[in-house]
């Protein structure tokens, strides 16, 4: 909408720069053919100059027309629409991430229409978006005086957006692509409003098309969610490595854990080995000293024989 008041200031500055410029030329003109004392000078000076007027006259002229181009932009037309394409592309360029979404993208094969915006799901479904403006009607509805004038304005727009929807429904919404609902995007709190003046409207689009009617807010937080959608997606990858490496390192733990279950079952080997060792070592000992103690004795009783 900040670009909207831009081209509205500037066709307003245009118009008052040129009409300033051109009361300054026939002032400056006019006084030099009055300050002139030849009558018949004067005469010719002041033809010269009524030419000029006209010349500058059709040169408004044809300038008024791109105005008039612009005031008729700007006062809403539906056909152009580019306002609310403006606007839809700045929430959805500010929340989706890149990647996620189309702008005037061929959603459907079987015909030649571009929807306005196709936002792509953390599931690969696509939410076909078209932007409606109808700010003629709010401007109806402004200038009613009479309850009977806003009534009939309200009617107007219930069949336009009525007929919208039926061709958002039919254009953009295609089994095993989309979702099986589109949005209707009007750029404006104010319309959206209007909308809800009118009894049922809305639910009859949903019940009857298929079409979501969202104004900014709601069409701000419907994408909210959605981009949230993308922030799983990537927590559970993220998740699926972390855990891919977990399970490597429990292998790996695994492996280790085996390593060294037999190396202990060898070293409790080894020490029963040494144990038993150790035992037969001590008995041979044992004879050993027996056997030392008997050769002793024998060899003393010998000797006192």
């Amino acid at each position: 909408m900040f670009s909207t008041l831009i081209l509205i200031f500037l066709s307003i500055g245009i118009s008052i720069v040129i009409g300033l410029m051109l009361f300054i030329i026939i002032s400056q003109r006019a006084e030099s053919i009055l300050k002139s004392n030849d009558n018949s000078n004067q005469i010719e000076k002041m033809s010269n100059l009524a030419d000029e007027v006209n010349s500058i006259k059709e040169d408004m002229i044809s300038l008024s027309t791109p105005l008039g181009e612009l005031n008729r932009f700007l006062g809403g037309n539906v056909v152009t629409g580019k306002i609310g394409e403006w606007s839809l592309r700045s929430i959805v360029q500010d929340i989706m991430p890149d990647g996620s979404y189309e702008l005037q993208h061929m959603i459907n094969p079987q015909n030649e229409d571009q929807v306005d915006c196709a936002v792509t799901t953390a599931d690969g479904i696509q939410i076909p978006i078209d932007s409606k403006f109808y700010s003629g009607q709010f401007a109806n509805y402004q200038e009613a005086s009479r309850d009977n004038d806003r009534k009939r304005v309200l009617r107007d727009l219930r069949t336009t957006i009525l007929r919208d929807a039926k061709a958002i429904s039919e254009k953009y919404i295609v089994q095993n692509t989309t979702t099986n609902y589109a949005i209707l995007y009007i750029p404006s709190e104010k319309l959206i409003d209007l909308v809800h003046m009118i009894d049922g409207l809305k639910q009859e689009c949903f019940t009857d098309y298929r079409i979501h009617i969202l104004g900014p807010n709601t069409l701000a937080m419907s994408l909210d969610h959605v981009r949230i959608g993308y922030d799983y997606l990537k927590l559970n990858e993220t998740a699926h490595k972390v855990g891919k490496v977990v399970r490597e390192v429990q292998v790996q733990f695994s492996k280790y854990d085996e390593s060294t279950e037999k190396v202990e079952k060898k070293l409790n080997s080894a020490i029963n080995e040494v144990t038993e060792m150790q035992t037969r070592i001590n008995v041979l000992g044992r004879k050993l000293n027996d056997g030392a103690d008997y050769l002793e004795e024998a060899i003393s009783e010998e000797n006192d024989g």
